[in-house]
């Protein structure tokens, strides 16, 4: 999987994948917000393919396989 900034998503091994919205939106008023849980700073945009929706679907696969344990 890739985020808004075309990163590859990698969980940490031994971590739970976690999402966050930023309190300030984009200056456009768009949300953003990041994962918790993983390599790199994985963001996320609403204005981008990657957005909250799909962040979410992303945790919810790689919690499900159990990467937290």
């Amino acid at each position: 999987m890739i985020d808004c900034c075309n990163q590859e998503i990698i969980p940490i091994k031994g971590k739970k994948l976690s999402v966050h919205v930023n309190i300030h939106p984009n200056t456009d008023g768009i949300l953003w917000g990041w994962i918790d849980g993983c390599t790199l700073n994985i963001c996320w945009s609403d204005d981008k393919k990657f957005n909250y929706a799909e962040a979410n679907k992303c945790i919810a696969y790689f919690n499900e396989l159990g990467v937290e344990k």
